[in-house]
């Protein structure tokens, strides 16, 4: 027994001697799954292939952990480019444009993969996808159609908050013109391809322009993975989202039946669909803008009508602006008007309401409500007048009072005169 465990030690010590003796092999390093792609393809000398590797350190997938093989399959723990590209692993290349949404679809319409990232995230983008006019051409194998890669780029996809992002608020207009202004591709969908330009006129762009990021843009009207021209009759229900009280008072109006039967879509039968401007009286009056001439002619019943209701509102806005006026003289006049101004203000309000009630098409409505500002706008405005009067007041007691401290200084100074005359004699 003692023998055996000699040998057995004994042998123990000659393996542990031989180990030491000889020196040590150096391991293998198993390529990174996150970079053998990268280092190749940032290495080679190709505009094709090259720039996606450069943009994909920016990427949203690359910062979660996803690898290069995550879609386009392959072995990225191999250097050998064949072994690298063995389709026997999953190794796809390049998608076709009508593989990538269900590619991306792959992740993103499956929330248990989703809520590892986020839990808020969306999973639908695919099915809303598969209904736009976008996703129902592509179904038809028209591959000039957007898919997700058209719009949100493939290799440096930003997140939709980053406003580097093609889909941001602030540049996705500008995203979907790249497309949508290119005459000749919307000639084949015999679609117009100055929606943007026209846009670029609008009021909602011009908001936008000055920083209010919630004024609609391309997405906000036609949708994002779902996108759609709006049906004829849900062009209200659109613009109603935003204007709900115009929707309201469209909807309670004579408009509103007469053009479902016409088969006129609602607002931008007046206000147009991309190249909306701002409203104004001028909508009401015969000239370059007038709208009520499109389908009412000059003297009829409904051209006198919207001429009557132009009168209460020009009224109304007469009255308040000669208020506003003379109340802006008093306060630079250094008198206290603070609280007129703030009265002028239910004025302002009225002026809002009878230009939304435009849309009843009733001329007693709008006279009701321009009589409740004209009221207020009178009643600040002989503020502003008694304002004034008194500033002139003032001014005349001023007057008075600095002749009179005159004719005392003068008689001074004369008194002053006639003593220094007496002290000499």
């Amino acid at each position: 027994m003692r023998e055996r465990i000699s040998r057995v030690v004994a042998t123990a010590l000659s393996l542990v001697a031989l180990s030491l003796a000889q020196p040590a092999q150096a391991e293998t390093p198993v390529p990174s799954a996150a970079s053998t792609c990268l280092d190749c393809h940032l290495g080679l000398d190709d505009d094709r292939l090259s720039p996606p590797a450069r943009a994909f350190a920016e990427d949203v997938h690359a910062k979660r952990g996803l690898t290069c093989a995550s879609c386009h399959g392959g072995d990225p723990t191999q250097d050998d480019v064949d072994l690298a590209h063995d389709r026997r692993k999953g190794f796809r290349g390049k998608p076709a444009p009508a593989e990538i949404p269900e590619l991306c679809g792959s992740c993103h319409a499956s929330a248990t993969f989703m809520k590892r990232f986020n839990s808020s995230l969306r999973v639908d983008q695919l099915s809303e996808y598969r209904t736009s006019t976008h996703g129902k051409k592509l179904a038809t194998g028209d591959v000039n159609v957007a898919q997700c890669a058209s719009c949100h780029g493939a290799h440096g996809v930003l997140p939709v908050s980053d406003a580097r992002s093609p889909v941001s608020s602030g540049r996705i207009a500008q995203t979907c013109n790249r497309c949508h202004g290119d005459a000749t591709l919307m000639a084949r969908y015999q679609l117009p391809s100055d929606a943007y330009v026209a846009y670029a006129r609008s009021v909602h762009y011009e908001a936008r322009r000055r920083g209010n990021l919630s004024a609609p843009t391309c997405n906000s009207c036609h949708g994002n993975h779902g996108a759609a021209a709006p049906e004829v009759d849900s062009v209200a229900n659109v613009c109603g989202t935003c204007h709900a009280v115009f929707a309201e008072t469209f909807n309670a109006g004579p408009h509103a039946k007469a053009f479902r039967e016409a088969g006129l879509p609602g607002c931008v039968s007046c206000h147009d669909s991309h190249a909306i401007l701002q409203p104004s009286e001028s909508f009401l009056k015969p000239g370059p803008e007038y709208l009520c001439g499109n389908c009412h002619e000059a003297g009829s019943a409904e051209a006198r009508t919207g001429a009557a209701i132009l009168a209460e509102i020009e009224k109304l806005k007469a009255e308040k602006d000669a208020a506003s006026t003379i109340l802006r003289r008093a306060r630079l006049a250094g008198m206290e008007v603070s609280q007129p101004m703030f009265e002028l203000t239910k004025a302002d309000e009225a002026l809002t309401k009878v230009r939304t009630d435009v849309h009843l098409v009733s001329e007693e409505t709008v006279r009701e409500g321009a009589a409740r500002g004209i009221v207020v706008a009178q009643a600040s405005r002989r503020a502003g007048e008694r304002a004034m009067r008194e500033r002139d007041f003032r001014r005349k007691g001023l007057l008075v009072s600095l002749v009179f401290i005159a004719m005392m200084v003068a008689g001074l100074l004369l008194l002053i005169r006639s003593w220094g005359d007496l002290a000499e004699v």
